[in-house]
């Protein structure tokens, strides 16, 4: 076999015959034939001519490559208006927004006074928080009062019917009995009729998987089913 740069005849290594007959030749070959593909540029940093490997190369060596990559760090970004005060200025990153540090925290003053405000403040404390105790549950040493007990009965009743009936827990919603912890879900919550006689009924709990119960409390929609079998208007009204 012939050598495709100097057409003479090649050597043989391991019953293989080589294409080139030396690295010069083989360096020759491929300048010639970039040559012919690729046009010769002028470069961006330096201003001397040479043939790229590929149309994306701007530079000659990697000297000036290193030259290029320091120029564009030591660009600066361009100027931009506060977003607290709106005065222009020049940001030392591109995601810099402000143009010191007391616009930065003043922004965010402002973003809690108008989440605290006097009128939202006044419309959560006290009984219109949707987390506040009625009683039923007191910090301290008597922890479970008499709603808490008529609960944790019930609860325990409910469970103890289906191992009998069944021999095992599972869910009411998916039917499911492989999960880590099973809770007691109330379909009217504790929060809407806090006081009323019929919350802790069997009617209105039902025994769900953690994913279930997740499912239940992020639309109150989702419950509108049980609530017209189980009659539950009736009893809460």
């Amino acid at each position: 076999m012939k050598c495709r740069n100097c057409n003479k005849k090649t050597a043989t290594i391991k019953g293989r015959q080589k294409l080139y007959c030396d690295t010069d030749c083989k360096d020759k070959y491929w300048a010639e034939l970039k040559k012919k593909h690729y046009k010769p540029k002028k470069c961006t940093i330096c201003g001397k001519i040479f043939t790229p490997r590929s149309f994306r190369h701007v530079y000659c060596s990697l000297n000036c490559k290193r030259e290029l990559e320091r120029t564009k760090s030591l660009r600066t970004p361009p100027l931009k208006f506060c977003e607290y005060c709106n005065k222009e200025f020049q940001p030392y990153n591109s995601l810099d927004k402000y143009c010191s540090s007391d616009c930065r925290i003043n922004n965010k003053k402002s973003k809690r006074t108008k989440n605290w405000s006097e009128e939202k403040c006044k419309n959560i404390m006290g009984n219109k928080n949707p987390s506040f105790r009625t009683g039923n549950y007191v910090r301290g040493k008597k922890r479970t009062m008499v709603g808490e007990r008529a609960y944790h009965r019930i609860r325990n009743e409910i469970r103890k019917k289906k191992m009998k009936e069944w021999g095992y827990l599972f869910c009411d919603n998916c039917g499911t009995n492989k999960t880590y912890q099973w809770e007691m879900h109330h379909i009217v919550y504790r929060s809407e009729k806090p006081k009323h006689k019929e919350l802790h009924n069997p009617l209105n709990l039902i025994d769900l998987c953690m994913k279930c119960h997740n499912w239940f409390h992020i639309k109150k929609d989702r419950r509108n089913k049980l609530v017209k079998e189980r009659g539950l208007v009736k009893l809460f009204k």
